[in-house]
Parts: C-alpha cells; structure tokens; sequence
C-alpha cells in the first residue's frame, strides 16, 4: 500500500510536536500557503490527529503481521451470522447403456462442512488535551504504534496459533491433524536423509487422500509449501537447496527433494519442532480460511470527535476546544480450518 500523503508537507525527517505541527498547519491555510480539504477551524484537530494515526498506523501494521496471507484463503461473509457450507459428493462411475435400454439416474450426497461465523476484536484509546500540549518530545505519535502492534499481533495469533497450531477439531469431531485424518507423523525435520524421508512421507500422505465416498483426489502437485517455524529455518534451506545429505558418518546420498517447496516461516508460531506441509493453499484443498466482512482485511481505526462548546464565555489560548481525544481499533474477522486433506502436519514429541 502506498503511504499517504504528507498532511503537512514537512521535509523529510523531521519532527515536531503534533500540536505545533496542527499550529502550522492551520496558519498555513490561513495564509492560502496549504491547500487544505476542510477550514482548519478549532474543531479540526482532532481530525486532523486522526489522519496522522491513519498513516502511522497502516505503515505498521503491515510491518509486523506474520505470515498467515500466504496460507489461508478468503472468504467473505456480509454479517455477523453463522453460516453453515457443505459441499457435493461425487457421481459414481458411468454405466455402459445397453442398447434401446434407458439411462440409468444418479444420485449425488451432500456432505456437512465447517461453520464460519465473524468475531468482532476492538479496543479504545484516548489522548488527553494535557498530554498533547506537553508532548515535547512526540510520544503520542508512539501510542497508533503500539495499537497497530496489538492488532496485528492478535489477528496473527489467532490465525497461527489458535487456528492452527493448536490443532482444533473440525466438524467431524476428529483434529485437524489426526489419524483418522491420515494427515500426521512425528518425525523431527534434520538436514540429513531423515528429514528428506520426513518430507517424502508427507507428500505420500497428502497423495493418499481420498473423499468422503473413496474417490481419488487429484493434488496440484509441486512445488508445495512448507510452513515451518523461525527455528527450522536452517534445516529446511539445507533441505531444500542441498544437492547432497548425510545419510550416515562420512557418507552423502542424493537429496530426492531439492528444490520442490516452497517455505513459509511463521513467525508466530510457539512450537519450535512442528512442521507443516500443505498444498493448494487457495485452491478447493485450502485448509485455512480467513472469514471478513464483506472482504475487508483491513481494520478500522475511528475516532471519536470530543469537542465541546465553552458556556461561560473566554477564549482558549491552544485555539481548541476539546478535554480528551478517543479512538477505538476494531476488525471482524475469524480464523478456521476447513479443509484437512491439504495439511499435513508433524507434531513432533
């Protein structure tokens, strides 16, 4: 995303207190030296505080979200019930027609899926008249940081951890990765023959997958994604990128799996020893859905407009008239897993 304008035009890097530089900004509409959307009137300082929190906070929030973008698939919702999917069985196979005989009718089964329904996550914050005047050294240019952090570090743990990692049961009543599911093992990723044979069992595994009536399902094939922790980042570039493994003490075999994944490292993960294969990320097997209103992904920053009407009488010497400005952070949005035929995951002892 591009960033936003400079409300002020200032040059670059440098720094001022917010309420000096809402000061500057208003005599320099006054002076006709800024073109300026709205009259800098003594009721636009919140707003004008608002615009630069917008910025500040888009910037970081895309700075510290993790890595869940690679590995789910949107869907978008329009409210705040529950919607219950399901999807068709297959046809069996066609018969031979004998002949002047009649066709012979099919049937189809539908089949229950997940249920995705929104969550709304939000919280507020207020800046205080006080604060802003003594802000002498541009802290509350901090504070949009620090709730960006919260937000994206939320939305990221919810998708990494708790929809994920903490292997949820699905609608069937089995985990995610489960043996009833066909989708698990336990081996530890190494840089060596092991850990190529690992990986070679995953693929077996996600090409073994059947329906729920039997039927055969056609995998994309590779390259497929390996959805890793920072702390297997290592072993897994060796395994990727080397030619030649250990396989033993002074002996090196061919690496049958260079160059057929891609990599993907979570940064939020908490398990330093799980690792997951998944294939089709966004396609019929995705197996993590990301669920928003209306196909918003990005979450909403609002402010509260506080000004207030002096009833005695007098002039405010800071030319604003307002006690405490409030913002509130708010993203609907849900995290589920959808699909277990295009995950496989080593849950490592």
């Amino acid at each position: 995303m591009p960033p936003l304008q400079n409300p002020l035009g200032l040059a670059p890097g440098r720094r001022v207190r917010l309420f000096d530089a809402y000061i500057e900004a208003r005599e320099q509409a006054e002076n006709g030296e800024l073109d300026a959307e709205e009259a800098m009137s003594t009721s636009d300082f919140p707003t004008y505080i608002s615009k630069f929190i917008r910025h500040t906070f888009l910037e970081r929030f895309n700075e510290v979200t993790g890595a869940w973008p690679q590995y789910t698939k949107d869907y978008s919702v329009e409210d705040f019930e529950q919607y219950t999917s399901s999807r068709f069985g297959r046809f069996g196979d066609i018969p031979e027609k004998t002949l002047n005989g009649p066709y012979e009718e099919l049937a189809v089964k539908e089949y229950d899926a997940e249920v995705l329904k929104l969550r709304e996550f939000g919280a507020a914050f207020s800046v205080t008249r006080q604060l802003i005047i003594s802000d002498r050294l541009n802290k509350i240019a901090e504070l949009p940081n620090e709730f960006a952090d919260a937000m994206a570090r939320t939305i990221s743990k919810q998708a990494a951890v708790t929809a994920f990692q903490s292997n949820p049961t699905m609608f069937d009543g089995n985990a995610l990765f489960s043996a009833n599911h066909a989708n698990t093992g336990t081996t530890a990723l190494t840089a060596d023959i092991t850990g190529m044979n690992a990986l070679i069992a995953a693929e077996t595994a996600l090409d073994a997958q059947t329906d729920q009536e039997g039927f055969k399902i056609t995998n994309p094939g590779a390259p497929r994604a390996l959805i890793i922790p920072l702390e297997l980042r290592w072993i897994v570039n060796a395994l990727v990128n080397t030619a030649l493994l250990p396989a033993g003490a002074g002996v090196l075999q061919a690496n049958l799996v260079q160059g057929r994944y891609d990599v993907i490292v979570e940064p939020f993960f908490t398990d330093a020893n799980n690792w997951y294969m998944a294939t089709d990320l966004k396609g019929p097997l995705a197996f993590l859905a990301a669920v928003t209103l209306n196909g918003n992904n990005t979450p909403f920053l609002g402010l509260k407009d506080p000004a207030v009407r002096g009833v005695l009488g007098g002039n405010d010497p800071y030319s604003f008239e307002f006690d405490e400005i409030s913002y509130k952070i708010r993203h609907d949005f849900q995290f589920k897993p959808v699909e277990w035929r295009g995950i496989y995951g080593s849950l490592v002892p």
